[in-house]
């Protein structure tokens, strides 16, 4: 499985800025739905949102390229 799941820094900074990217767009969507007046809060509360959310986003990610590395294993078994 290491042959066909390669795992590089590169890789690793990849998902690192994926996951900030989605962070940031889910507290960009949070904002208004937070009941404050206060801007600093309103950032808080939503960048503190958006971490439970940009997780299950990482999760998803790293079973999704688990997934597709095991169907090209499969695949490449075949031929």
């Amino acid at each position: 499985m290491s042959k066909v799941l390669k795992i590089t820094p590169k890789t690793i900074a990849f998902d690192v800025v994926l996951v900030v990217i989605v962070w940031a767009l889910f507290a960009l969507w949070f904002k208004p739905h937070v009941p404050s007046e206060d801007a600093t809060i309103i950032n808080l509360v939503a960048g503190f949102t958006a971490l439970p959310a940009a997780g299950t986003f990482y999760f998803c990610l790293q079973m999704f390229k688990v997934t597709l590395a095991h169907q090209r294993k499969l695949k490449a078994e075949k031929n």
